[in-house]
């Protein structure tokens, strides 16, 4: 059966034809989620592997401490290679993949009955098109009192700021970030408001089951739709990126979005314009 291109259907890329990203989609849509995970995971993880063997062929005799600065000002930049040096970790460097950190990240935080759900890129990934990303958005509903808590859980195996947790929970910043000693892979744990949107978002969340049924909560991706929206019109649409995660989940997910929840949210928050243009664009509209 012929598909008949939208009118203003637009593709993830210039260079990929209507016809090619339909079988693409279509293959992806087919993928279990263990399947969809591991895919991601085998992503991330050959992006890492790939900036590891760079710095060890251009410098080949360089010990392993300086190997593991190199890589950290690579993936996550002079800032956070500088503080962590700082911290004098002696231990060897291991690849892992934003998947294994949220899975970490969501057994600490539901010890400590935390609630908590992955958004951001692992999210649209997880729900539309895969693709490398750096880091990992979660969305954590921390009180004071749960501060020390959570610091002692984490201190041993993370870098972590009390300073830095406190601003966020007290609401003075938005967010504050982790990162695994070991592996350097870091999470951005953006703290809950307690807007509608952001209980509604929250009261949605659902459960990923994963690779060996290891599982954690996402949102919805009616949310994840709906926040990058937020990001592409807070950071005036310079972001390719969020628009294309959009579009990307918009294609997979298609006849299983809650349209009129997409469309509720969309005029409470202001978006209408953005989401029928999204819509348009991903041939749902």
């Amino acid at each position: 059966m012929t598909v008949i291109k939208p009118v203003e259907y637009r593709t993830q890329s210039i260079d990929s034809s209507f016809e090619a990203e339909q079988v693409q989609f279509k293959l992806w849509r087919n993928l279990s989620a263990s399947e969809k995970e591991l895919l991601l995971k085998r992503v991330t993880k050959r992006g890492a592997m790939l900036a590891l063997a760079g710095i060890k062929g251009q410098f080949p005799t360089a010990s392993k401490e300086i190997i593991r600065d190199y890589y950290i000002r690579k993936r996550l930049g002079d800032k956070w290679a500088n503080l962590l040096s700082c911290l004098k970790y002696q231990g060897d460097l291991m690849i892992e993949d934003p998947i294994w950190l949220a899975l970490e990240l969501a057994s600490i935080l539901s010890s400590l009955d935390i609630m908590y759900y992955v958004g951001g890129s692992v999210a649209s990934s997880l729900q539309g098109e895969v693709r490398l990303t750096q880091d990992l958005d979660l969305i954590a509903n921390i009180e004071n009192s749960q501060i020390q808590p959570l610091i002692r859980a984490m201190t041993d195996q993370f870098y972590i700021s009390h300073t830095a947790v406190e601003e966020a929970v007290n609401r003075k910043t938005l967010s504050f970030n982790v990162i695994h000693l070991t592996t350097t892979e870091k999470a951005d744990i953006f703290v809950m408001k307690d807007d509608e949107f952001s209980l509604s978002q929250m009261s949605r969340r659902v459960l990923h089951l994963g690779d060996r049924n290891k599982s954690f909560y996402i949102c919805t991706p009616e949310d994840t739709i709906l926040q990058k929206l937020l990001w592409f019109r807070t950071y005036n649409s310079e972001s390719q990126k969020q628009w294309r995660d959009i579009l990307g989940v918009l294609k997979l997910q298609k006849e299983l979005l809650d349209f009129d929840y997409l469309r509720k949210w969309g005029k409470k928050l202001n978006l209408t314009e953005l989401l029928v243009q999204a819509l348009r664009e991903s041939g749902s509209g």
